[in-house]
């Protein structure tokens, strides 16, 4: 009897603890938070704002200002993004370095991750630069940006999404 007594109260103490720590303002801001993100996942509508880059072989360049961007509509992509990597092609316009074009009529696939956040493949079929686009985003609204270029190497970028302008 004694036991059942000690066990019947530590269960309600963890019941407890759980459900206090459910209620908490910082579990309530960050399920908010997730919540928003998932809204700009699904509305197709946000910008990928670029805070550092990776480049081939582990080096991070920051970036400063919000002059970088990654932008999906409905129905199309715009990339205005530097490139820091090897060409397997020759540049003659160095205006051309980095990653700066608008493609329309994407494919747009999002699959959840397994620890929280979501995964955002967009092949691009009529994109002469990038064959594929791949956004990382977590559940707090940062995100990892992985381009497969066609003539460079891949690239990675960090940084946040936000609403669109």
């Amino acid at each position: 009897m004694k036991t059942s007594k000690i066990l019947l109260t530590g269960l309600c103490l963890v019941f407890a603890v759980s459900v206090t720590r459910a209620q908490s303002p910082k579990y309530f801001r960050d399920s908010l938070i997730a919540r928003a993100v998932k809204q700009l996942i699904d509305s197709r509508q946000f910008i990928f704002f670029v805070q550092s880059v990776m480049a081939p072989g582990g080096t991070s360049v920051p970036m400063a200002g919000e002059n970088y961007t990654f932008r999906i509509k409905t129905d199309s992509v715009q990339l205005n993004l530097p490139y820091v990597g090897r060409s397997h092609t020759a540049v003659t316009d160095y205006s051309q370095v980095g990653f700066n074009f608008k493609a329309g009529n994407i494919d747009y696939v999002v699959k959840d991750r397994k620890r929280g956040g979501w995964n955002v493949t967009i092949p691009l079929h009529n994109a002469t630069n990038v064959s594929v686009i791949v956004l990382n985003v977590l559940k707090d609204g940062s995100a990892t940006l992985h381009l497969t270029p066609r003539n460079k190497q891949p690239i990675s970028y960090q940084g946040n999404i936000a609403g669109k302008e």
